[in-house]
């Protein structure tokens, strides 16, 4: 069911993109209805033309709940009116002319009532398809006069394809925005929202993925951590505005130098986790200076800032746990801080 998070929330963009399709399909309904209107009058039917008229009524009410974004009392009122519509049709003209099919056209389209229960949304689908199939009982030999009666096979043609087109329209896009936000959500769920890079939930789950991979194919994975020199210092100094952007070009740097396989992970703050996949300790430390010293070279902002990082480095092997792995790296790090900053240190071997 939609929900709304703040009184002064918007509609999502799956709602925004309903409403907008809901609009033009009750436009285009009401145009249709004007049509019906003139055509049964000139046909002299007359209580068609007066349903027609209510019709019309109908759905220019709904219209105007859809521009207060009211949609799902639209969207129930239009329920109502193609009901109501489609059985005086039948009862008066019988079953040749495919008026009946509109029921279809609503009865997929009242799925899309976010506010109702979708076990209460599938039963009032079920009741439309039900009255389409107890038009053909009630009103399968109804003998009229219509006055375009030997164009019956034409106009049914015509109606399915009335009923169709709005219904596949309005779905198919609602499936695409779906899909897009969709996405979206993954990519939020996955993503450090500043830094785009993965955030450590979601990296936990891919440096798992990582691990039985090099167990299998007998890879080497290199785990290294990474941290902002006087970060806090910067904030200070310039502001958290600035100290985003740092972290941001940072981001985009450590991107710069890993690979498809490598996992780059905003561990928290200003400290970065990189795991390199296929990269044993020796090509570890020449990609790690690289990036080091780019890093250092780089001005950053336009306030001539300079930045510098400091690494540390550990090889996992099978036989380690990966949280061991870590604890190395990170205090490889600290040493890296205790011996003056913006340098690579290696965990030792031994310790590995």
């Amino acid at each position: 069911m939609a929900t709304r998070q703040h009184y002064f929330s918007q509609p999502d963009s799956v709602e925004q993109v309903k409403i907008r399709l809901f609009k033009q399909l009750a436009y285009y309904c009401l145009g249709l209805h004007c049509l019906l209107l003139v055509l049964f009058w000139y046909c002299d039917i007359l209580i068609l033309a007066v349903v027609n008229i209510g019709s019309v009524i109908a759905w220019s009410l709904g219209i105007k709940l859809l521009h207060q974004n009211k949609s799902h009392l639209a969207l129930r009122l239009f329920c109502v009116e193609v009901t109501l519509h489609s059985i005086f049709v039948c009862a008066t003209l019988g079953m040749d002319y495919g008026f009946q099919y509109y029921l279809w056209t609503i009865a997929s389209l009242i799925l899309l009532d976010y506010q109702l229960k979708l076990k209460i949304a599938s039963a009032m689908a079920l009741m439309l398809i039900i009255t389409f199939a107890l038009l053909f009982e009630l009103f399968g030999k109804v003998n009229s006069q219509f006055l375009f009666s030997e164009l019956a096979p034409f106009i049914h043609f015509i109606n399915v394809l009335i009923c169709a087109i709005p219904s596949i329209y309005t779905i198919g896009h609602i499936r695409e925005v779906t899909f897009s936000n969709r996405y979206q959500l993954a990519q939020l769920a996955a993503k450090d929202p500043l830094t785009s890079l993965f955030n450590r939930r979601y990296a936990k789950e891919l440096i798992n993925n990582a691990q039985e991979n090099c167990v299998n194919t007998s890879q080497q994975l290199t785990i290294i951590m990474a941290d902002i020199d006087h970060f806090k210092n910067i904030n200070d100094k310039f502001g958290h505005d600035i100290g985003d952007d740092v972290l941001i070009e940072v981001a985009l740097k450590i991107n710069k130098y890993t690979q498809e396989s490598d996992i780059a992970v905003r561990w928290g703050g200003e400290e970065f986790l990189l795991v390199l996949v296929n990269c044993d300790l020796h090509h570890a430390q020449e990609r790690v200076e690289c990036l080091r010293r780019d890093i250092a070279q780089h001005i950053f902002h336009a306030h001539d800032l300079q930045v510098t990082m400091s690494f540390g480095i550990a090889q996992w092997s099978p036989a380690l746990p990966f949280r061991i792995a870590v604890k190395l790296a990170d205090d490889a790090l600290y040493m890296s801080k205790a011996q003056g900053r913006n340098r690579t240190t290696s965990a030792p071997l031994k310790a590995v």
